[in-house]
């Protein structure tokens, strides 16, 4: 607590670090009012400490000025500014939220409707007059809660129109996410842009470094979008891509002819339907496959256990090597399914993680510790698909109580045993 900023004597006490910007100089603090007990966030300029520069006093100076002017629902309130012996700090409202680089991964139609609620806020900004440009739109400053409310933060870099500014400030802004006018003079389209390299991260579940590995070979500003994003709506990354167009005159001018055109975008239907809008025949039918596939992989592990134990010598060694390999499978198939169901791109790898890695490790087992260890392996793999079909089992829709679903899994483990059981017997 001890490296904690004191700020009791002026109604605040500081609860825990939200983060630091990467050039120091500035600290976020999530804080409470001791008189209301309320949630504020604080952020510290520390331009006066030895290793920063008094370039943060404008920074601070220009972001109250910004936010005293402000009144959206989706930009954090500014309550009050403090001035303190190694600096001075602002103090917002705080949001229940995080930075949609730290969000869960979104479909499609969630960051469609991101992307609405995010050119709502530009355009209240660039209705102001003079028009407000925010500089330094990223994934970091954009934050989302459970509800896809979205909201923007960080306006320390934030210019009025197209007003003068120093050389020193005009580069400011995330790398990545800066348009290359920008450099020169920001305007209402470099928002735009900033935002549309957002969104690529959002749909390309990568970060800034990642995205950039895409650029143009002839600048390094225009993203490759078809490769990058090769299975995105067509329409729609049409869109993206005039967002992102590194020439400003084929990009949208302002965040209102932007949301225009993304309104009239129809994303194909691919959610599943409401668990309450699901006829019998379509959770049952899944319910009923997936219970026999069970009770078949039941069958054939039940199988596999009765000949291991007939024909190998149960030492102590082989028990374990088949209980590690057990869990080692389960927990690899169970990732290779999660890679390829949340990358289409990563087909190949999710195939070599889930299929040729047990075959691999029946093939080196043998190879290093003998035929028991192989024979053991392949046993442990027959009782890591019958975890890894109960656990997807489990995850799909059913009208049936729990209660319910426990006794038809076991009934159907119960069936595998019993009709394994009796192949063993042959």
């Amino acid at each position: 607590m001890s490296d904690y900023l004191d700020l009791t004597s002026y109604g605040y006490q500081i609860k825990a670090e939200l983060g630091r910007n990467r050039e120091g100089g500035r600290i976020t603090w999530k804080a409470i009012e001791i008189k209301t007990q309320k949630t504020v966030v604080v952020k510290q300029f520390c331009f006066a400490q030895a290793n920063s520069s008094w370039s943060g006093y404008k920074a601070y100076t220009q972001e109250i000025a910004l936010l005293q002017k402000l009144s959206h629902p989706n930009i954090p309130q500014y309550l009050n500014s403090i001035e303190t012996d190694n600096g001075f700090c602002l103090v917002q409202e705080y949001i229940t939220a995080v930075p949609c680089s730290s969000f869960r991964l979104l479909t499609l139609d969630e960051v469609k409707q991101i992307a609405v609620k995010m050119l709502d806020i530009l355009i209240y900004l660039q209705q102001q007059t003079p028009p407000i440009l925010h500089r330094d739109l990223s994934t970091e400053n954009i934050l989302l809660d459970e509800s896809l409310n979205v909201y923007l933060i960080d306006f320390g870099f934030a210019s009025l129109g197209s007003k003068e500014v120093a050389a020193s400030s005009v580069f400011r802004g995330t790398p990545g996410f800066i348009a290359p006018e920008q450099i020169v003079q920001p305007i209402m389209a470099s928002d735009i842009y900033s935002l549309g390299v957002s969104l690529v991260c959002m749909l390309a579940h990568k970060d800034i470094t990642e995205v950039h590995t895409f650029t143009s070979a002839d600048d390094p500003y225009q993203l490759n979008l078809k490769q990058l994003l090769p299975d995105t709506d067509r329409q729609f990354l049409g869109w993206v891509e005039k967002m992102t167009n590194a020439k400003v005159s084929q990009r949208f001018s302002d965040a209102q002819t932007a949301k225009n055109a993304l309104l009239k975008i129809e994303l194909p239907v691919v959610a599943s339907k409401d668990l309450a809008t699901l006829t019998p025949g379509e959770t049952y039918k899944p319910k009923i496959l997936g219970g026999v596939a069970i009770s078949v992989a039941t069958t054939f592990a039940t199988w596999a256990i009765g000949f291991t134990t007939s024909q190998v010598e149960l030492r102590i060694t082989t028990i374990a090597i088949a209980i590690i390999a057990t869990i080692a499978i389960a927990v690899a198939q169970l990732g290779a399914a999660t890679i390829v169901s949340l990358d289409t791109q990563t087909k190949t790898q999710g195939i070599a993680l889930g299929v040729i890695m047990p075959s691999i490790l029946v093939a080196v087992s043998g190879l290093i510790w003998g035929m028991d260890s192989a024979v053991a392996i392949s046993t442990a793999i027959a009782i890591a698909e019958v975890l890894l079909l109960s656990y997807f089992w489990a995850q799909l829709p059913s009208k049936m109580g729990n209660l319910a679903q426990g006794g038809c899994w076991l009934s159907a483990i119960a069936i595998g045993i019993t009709l394994g059981l009796n192949l063993s017997n042959y």
